[in-house]
């Protein structure tokens, strides 16, 4: 069995190299696994047809059984019209379990696959992320062992690495003839770090020729826009009013942030974020670091490192932990109480901070 990430698997599709006559796809970012099955369609299927292209689902209510699949991918010969991809959806956690008799059958078929055909297996469970990490260490872990072969290519569609996407960024924009600078990857990434498929998903609205303006280039005040949907001044707007206690200029971006539709829970977020990198580049200052060096680490946009570094030598050690807790608090308030909670919590977080003195 070959296991590889989501991009190894494209590329695999896109330069010709042997495919597998069996693969498996997995992953809490299941909708990728659509851009696999359409390589593979693109590839091998001159034209798509419900008699070369079929996907069975295996779920409640489902009479379909892998001795009807199986037979179904025998029927595929050596002739170009008559070569199938078939695609079985497992829907349910149980299905993941494969019964004595399908698991004898599926084994018996990969020692010997029909090699005109490729058999999906595309597991699509309606399942929490934490729930289904847990899935994958049991139950899938499991069926890869089942279906062990050297004809079986497994495709984990979470295992997707900081290069690859970095790689895709820009190819897919290039390709648009769109220009991204550095520091605009660098926002992205740093945006959206935990979830790295959710950018593939979002590629599409780089390509408003609106936002990249005439000269088609992307910096990363662009992709604050693009990804929130506010201006990129605008959280620095909030940090500077917390910074000067300037209640009204606070209350004012607040206000334009949930109006333009930003969640509580990101604006704190935001500033869990900000407040921690001011602390970690107090830090880095006390070590000798240099302010382009702490710019580097902590990922901070050029056009924004001077206001960066002079937030961080005005900031007492004392006052930023005393605000850290503040912050903290809010996040826990946040997560157990309503949305409506939150955003009172927020309008009362800079009176909280005025009554911290200096």
């Amino acid at each position: 069995m070959m296991k590889v990430s989501y991009f190894e698997a494209l590329n695999r599709i896109q330069t010709g190299k042997e495919q597998f006559p069996f693969t498996l796809l997995y992953g809490f970012n299941e909708s990728l696994g659509e851009n696999i099955v359409k390589a593979l369609v693109e590839k091998n299927l001159e034209k798509k047809s419900d008699f070369n292209y079929r996907r069975y689902y295996l779920e409640s209510g489902s009479d379909h059984d892998w001795e009807e699949i199986v037979n179904e991918v025998n029927s595929s010969s050596f002739f170009i019209e008559s070569r199938k991809i078939i695609i079985v959806m497992i829907r349910e956690t149980r299905k993941l379990t494969l019964e004595k008799a399908s698991k004898d059958l599926l084994q018996k078929y990969l020692r010997s696959p029909n090699l005109n055909s490729n058999l999906i297996m595309y597991i699509s469970l309606n399942t929490m992320k934490d729930d289904f990490k847990q899935l994958k260490k049991q139950k899938i872990t499991s069926l890869l062992k089942d279906l062990e072969s050297p004809h079986t290519l497994a495709v984990d569609l979470d295992n997707i690495y900081e290069r690859e996407i970095k790689n895709y960024i820009k190819n897919y924009l290039k390709q648009r003839t769109i220009t991204i600078t550095p520091t605009a990857v660098d926002k992205i990434l740093e945006m959206k770090g935990d979830d790295l498929a959710s950018i593939i998903n979002q590629m599409t609205k780089f390509e408003i020729a609106d936002i990249a303006g005439e000269e088609r280039v992307l910096d990363a005040d662009d992709v604050d826009w693009v990804i929130t949907g506010i201006e990129a001044h605008s959280i620095w707007d909030l940090t500077e009013a917390i910074e000067t206690e300037n209640i009204s200029k606070y209350l004012k971006v607040l206000q334009y942030l949930f109006i333009n539709g930003i969640k509580p829970a990101f604006i704190i977020g935001t500033l869990i974020t900000y407040y921690n990198k001011i602390f970690t580049a107090k830090f880095l200052m006390k070590q000798k670091y240099s302010a382009a060096d702490i710019g580097k680490a902590l990922q901070q946009p050029s056009f924004m490192l001077d206001k960066f570094i002079h937030s961080v030598r005005n900031f007492s050690k004392s006052r930023l932990l005393a605000i850290l807790d503040i912050i903290y608090k809010l996040d826990y308030e946040s997560k157990t109480a309503s949305e409506d909670s939150a955003r009172v919590s927020l309008h009362n977080f800079i009176f909280q901070i005025k009554l911290l003195g200096k």
